[in-house]
């Protein structure tokens, strides 16, 4: 098997995997409890939160755990906003994945508004400067998109917002992003970051949200008062601890750009009328993980289905809204063709993923293609 599917989900590392098991058979205790194990649990929950708070650069920001990047984002967003009284308006960039662009829609009182992208799939900083006023109260853009890899302009955009709408809150999803791209909060002036854990060889069920003293988060949830009050419910200990691991346990990114564009130009090889679609793979406008490109005339779902068929897992788009569109509304909002966003495969790559694995993949495409491309729909 080769996958190439790891914007969707990872596979869990072995440290997380026993880190897991290991506190649901031996540091079970609850951590709110006053005995010495739930003391221990508590104080590597703490660890955890400190080792997120040094990779992002977060300083004396808060980490509130969750369920994944999409309560993060959830909690960031209605939760931040839940206080607004006097109206105005949220923007979210165009490529945002439905966790922000929904919550944006659903928040009272306030108008939504999209930020368009240019062809590369990254924000027209032209058209952001034009909307930003002070009647702006949060903008969302992510780290880095999910489909296409684009990293966004994180730095030029809170350069805009303290200069036109110094009080807006700047919220990121780096669910993409987080150990992938460099990221410091406090240089970008970043209000909150979401974080997913099964990104990054975590478990799913467990991500976090990184806020900074801007945010006045009302709760999403209720009850204990867990996590400062701000997400009640007895703390998800072993995904958490197993997040800790999976942090301290990523390799940094190795050769994963290397070998997303070895693919890349043996693909473009294969099939000439080939297209990239985000910034060139090559360069740091893409993050080194991504890599969505274009093979007309073969369409994405007979393409995806012949490739599994020989052991090989690849994407589509957003894995959380692959089954509700067949055209991504990202390849929509950068203005991409019919028969290319129609054609639009995405690799997404691991540390763990070689070169040896691509030419397994290579020879599986080119056998694939060459007999699907014969038969185009009229």
């Amino acid at each position: 098997m080769v996958y190439l599917d790891n914007s969707a989900t990872t596979r869990v590392c072995s440290r997380a995997a026993e880190k897991m098991m290991q506190c649901m058979r031996e540091d079970y205790f609850n951590p709110s409890a006053l005995y010495a194990p739930s003391l221990h649990v508590e104080k590597a929950m703490k660890a955890c939160r400190q080792a997120i708070l040094q990779k992002v650069h977060g300083g004396d920001a808060r980490v509130i755990f969750t369920s994944g990047g999409t309560e993060a984002d959830n909690l960031a967003i209605l939760g931040g906003l839940a206080s607004c009284r006097d109206g105005g308006r949220v923007l979210y960039s165009a490529g945002e994945h439905p966790a922000v662009r929904e919550a944006c829609l659903n928040v009272k009182g306030l108008e939504a508004q999209e930020i368009p992208y240019d062809r590369e799939g990254r924000v027209r900083l032209d058209v952001l400067e034009d909307m930003l006023d002070a009647d702006v109260r949060m903008i969302c853009v992510m780290q880095v998109n999910n489909e296409t890899g684009a990293v966004q302009p994180l730095e030029e955009i809170s350069r805009l917002r303290d200069r036109k709408c110094a009080d807006a809150l700047l919220h990121v999803d780096g669910v993409q992003g987080f150990l992938r791209v460099p990221f410091d909060m406090r240089a970008l002036k970043v209000d909150s970051y979401a974080l997913s854990g099964h990104k990054i060889h975590a478990p799913k069920g467990v991500g976090a949200l990184v806020a900074g003293s801007r945010l006045r988060l009302t709760p999403r949830m209720v009850g204990g008062g867990q996590e400062n009050n701000l997400r009640s419910g007895t703390e998800n200990t072993p995904g958490i601890l197993a997040l800790g691991e999976a942090i301290a346990a990523y390799p940094g990114n190795g050769d994963m750009r290397r070998v997303k564009c070895y693919l890349y130009e043996k693909l473009m090889e294969l099939v000439p009328d080939a297209r990239v679609n985000g910034p060139d793979p090559a360069s740091d406008l893409s993050a080194p993980h991504i890599l969505n490109i274009s093979l007309p005339p073969v369409r994405s779902e007979t393409m995806l289905h012949a490739l599994e068929g020989m052991g090989i897992y690849v994407g589509i788009g957003s894995a959380c809204s692959s089954h509700k569109q067949k055209v991504s509304h990202t390849l929509r909002t950068m203005h991409v063709e019919q028969k290319y966003a129609e054609s639009a495969l995405r690799f997404s790559f691991c540390p763990d993923n070689t070169r040896e694995e691509m030419d397994t993949v290579l020879q599986a495409f080119e056998k694939n293609y060459a007999l699907l491309s014969r038969y185009q729909r009229r």
